[in-house]
């Protein structure tokens, strides 16, 4: 019988960045990681540096939070992360440490932009 079986999900194109692999990394982790997802940060994995490894956050149009969250390459744990409030940001929030990580992601409102988005303030917090 020749049968042809659809792949599974982790082998289409491009499920591997809609999703985080969570091998590896400590439950908190994960917590945070599903914390930045319901936030409309989209986090995908990035490039590994030194003993950290990173993960992207970056959410639709250019009003939208974007940064990175960095973890322990070999503990799993959260280290820190660095959040921009839209383009237009005056700086860069950062923190340092599960909690304060957390509390940061959890001052993020989810955006209203779209892509191509060219209003000066309808999409601002």
């Amino acid at each position: 019988m020749n049968a042809t079986l659809a792949p599974a999900p982790d082998q289409i194109p491009g499920a591997a960045e809609k999703t985080i692999d969570p091998t590896g990394i400590t439950a908190y982790t994960v917590g945070i990681i599903r914390l930045a997802e319901t936030k409309g940060l989209r986090p995908t994995w990035g490039q590994p540096h030194g003993n950290t490894r990173r993960i992207v956050l970056n959410s639709v149009g250019p009003h939208g939070a974007f940064g990175s969250i960095t973890i322990g390459r070999t503990s799993g744990k959260v280290l820190r992360a660095e959040v921009v409030h839209g383009n237009h940001a005056r700086g860069a929030c950062r923190a340092k440490g599960t909690n304060a990580v957390r509390a940061l992601l959890n001052s993020v409102t989810r955006s209203t932009c779209q892509p191509g988005c060219t209003s000066p303030d309808a999409c601002r917090r």
